[in-house]
C-alpha cells in the first residue's frame, strides 16, 4: 500500500482512490478529501479526473444493482446504494474543485503575475467582495499557495514573502558563491498559470506544486 502514496506530496494516487471507493467508499471518500486538502496541484488540474471517478462509481453501482435484482441479496443492494451515493458525492466534489480551481487561478494571476497586493483591487478584479477575497486568500495561504505570505488587515493587502536580494546588492555579494552565474528564466505553470523564476534545472511550480514544462 505504501506504493500508492506520493511521498513528496503525501497524497494517494487516483487509481488507489478508485479501488478504495469500490471496496469501501467511505474510506475512499476520506482518501479523496485528504488528497484535495494536501495536493495543491490536484485542485488546479484534476477536476476532470474526479468527475470520471464519479461516473465510474455510479456505473459500477448500477451494475451491482442489476445483479442484486437477479440474486435478491440485501448486501448487493446496500453495496450498490453506497457506490451510487459515493459517486454523486464525488461528482459534487468535482464541481466544487472546478469552481475553486478557476477562482484560485485568478488570484494567482493577479497577485503573482500582475503584482497586485491590494485586496480591494484584487476583489474588484475577481468580482467578489473584500471579505470574500480576504477569506479566499487566507485559505490559499493556509494551503501553501503563497508560502510565507500573510494578510495585513490594517493596510487591507496581502504581504508576500520577501524576495531574495538583487544580485548587485551588498547582501548578495557577501553570500553568493564564486561559481558561474546561472541565467534566470520565467516559466509559466501549465496548471495555475503562475510565472515562476527558474534558475538551472526546471522543477515544480512554487505556488501549486505542479511540474513545470
Amino acid at each position: 500500500m505504501a506504493m500508492a502514496w506520493n511521498k513528496e506530496k503525501k497524497s494517494m494516487a487516483w487509481g488507489w482512490i478508485i479501488v478504495w471507493f469500490i471496496l469501501f467508499w467511505p474510506l475512499g471518500a476520506l482518501f479523496l478529501f485528504r488528497k484535495l486538502s494536501r495536493d495543491k496541484a490536484a485542485i488546479m488540474r484534476d477536476g476532470k479526473k474526479v468527475t470520471i471517478i464519479s461516473f465510474v462509481l455510479v456505473g459500477i453501482g448500477v451494475l451491482i444493482y442489476s445483479m442484486a435484482l437477479e440474486v435478491d441479496a440485501a448486501y448487493f443492494y446496500m453495496w450498490a446504494l453506497a457506490l451510487v451515493g459515493g459517486g454523486v458525492w464525488t461528482f459534487l466534489m468535482a464541481r466544487k474543485m472546478k469552481v475553486e480551481g478557476e477562482r484560485y487561478k485568478k488570484y494567482i494571476s493577479i497577485v503573482v503575475n500582475q503584482g497586485q497586493t491590494s485586496i480591494d483591487n484584487i476583489a474588484s478584479a475577481v468580482g467578489v467582495s473584500y471579505q470574500a477575497a480576504a477569506k479566499d486568500l487566507q485559505k490559499m495561504i493556509d494551503a501553501g499557495y503563497f508560502s510565507g505570505a500573510y494578510i495585513d488587515v490594517t493596510q487591507r493587502e496581502i504581504v508576500l514573502a520577501r524576495a531574495a536580494p538583487p544580485q548587485g546588492s551588498a547582501s548578495y555579494a557577501q553570500s553568493a558563491p564564486s561559481a558561474v552565474k546561472v541565467q534566470e528564466r520565467i516559466v509559466s505553470c501549465g496548471s495555475c498559470g503562475a510565472n515562476n523564476k527558474v534558475k538551472g534545472q526546471i522543477g515544480e511550480c512554487e505556488y501549486c506544486g505542479s511540474p513545470l514544462q
